[in-house]
């Protein structure tokens, strides 16, 4: 099995082709220890990888935050910004989600009632059949003479 030059090649150990080769033949159980050794020594590699990457990306970040607030000045523009979350971004946050509950709970109240979303339910000895809550509710008795009478299910 050939990759060309790609990044899928650097994935593959040295000598992994033949361990595929083996395992596609008929899986065979002889050489498994070889197959997850190798497998094994992949995940090591990659995840130490992944540490230096972090690690890099995190010193990263922490230069651009010296950069942005110098450490003589650090407390007193961190004082400032958290003057303005409290007493400007908090409150806006806290409006806006009250007005979305209240504008979900007016939709559902109002709007679905008046015809929209209409609560549904299975519909008893009809096989799964759904129909409307309120249609049950307001004549079950009409409901079941019509099931009795073998009445197509219209609402």
């Amino acid at each position: 099995m050939a990759f060309p030059a790609t990044p899928a090649r650097k994935l593959l150990l040295p000598g992994s082709s033949a361990v595929a080769r083996r395992v596609a033949a008929g899986f065979d159980l002889d050489g498994a220890g070889d197959f997850f050794s190798g497998l094994w020594q992949l995940v090591r590699s990659k995840a130490a990888e992944l540490v230096a990457y972090l690690a890099a990306l995190f010193s990263a970040l922490a230069r651009k935050v010296d950069e942005l607030l110098p450490p003589e000045t650090r407390s007193d523009t961190l004082r400032q910004w958290l003057h303005v979350a409290v007493t400007v971004a908090l409150p806006a946050a806290l409006g806006v989600l009250v007005l979305f509950y209240v504008a979900r709970c007016c939709w559902r109240s109002c709007c679905c009632a008046r015809g929209g979303r209409r609560r549904m339910m299975v519909a008893p000895g009809r096989g799964g059949a759904h129909m409307p809550r309120d249609v049950f509710e307001s004549n079950p008795r009409g409901y079941f003479l019509d099931l009795r009478a073998r009445k197509p299910l219209v609402y």
